[in-house]
């Protein structure tokens, strides 16, 4: 099967609706474009998490095969993402963007990557 590389960023996502909120929700465009693109190819993803990220993401992860070799983790906090979503759940608004460790994140392929 085909691969297919993915670089971005990992998120912890918490969202307000006009049918409820969740809070810290698995987030970030890296790791939706991965969960898709597994159900058709093997996505390889590169980005970085903090101390926070819990095994139970990486675990999620995984359960789609997506290759985490590249997921780097360094001291400090995932970047975090807040927003509300309007009526007509089209538009949004931005609460608060965290960036923590996202902020300094220079990616780095692994070997096994650069075929």
């Amino acid at each position: 099967m085909a691969s297919v590389l993915v670089v971005g960023s990992i998120a912890f996502d918490s969202i307000e609706t006009p049918g409820g909120r969740v809070d810290d929700a698995l987030g970030g465009s890296a790791t939706f474009f991965s969960y898709a693109a597994s159900f058709f190819t093997r996505p390889r993803l590169v980005g970085v998490v903090g101390e926070d990220f819990p095994e139970e993401f990486r675990n999620l992860l995984a359960e789609r095969a997506i290759d985490t070799t590249g997921l780097v983790l360094q001291k400090g906090k995932t970047f975090r993402w807040k927003g509300r979503y309007h009526q007509d759940m089209n538009t949004r608004d931005t609460l608060e963007v965290h960036l923590n460790v996202f902020g300094s994140f220079e990616p780095v392929l692994p070997d096994g990557f650069r075929d």
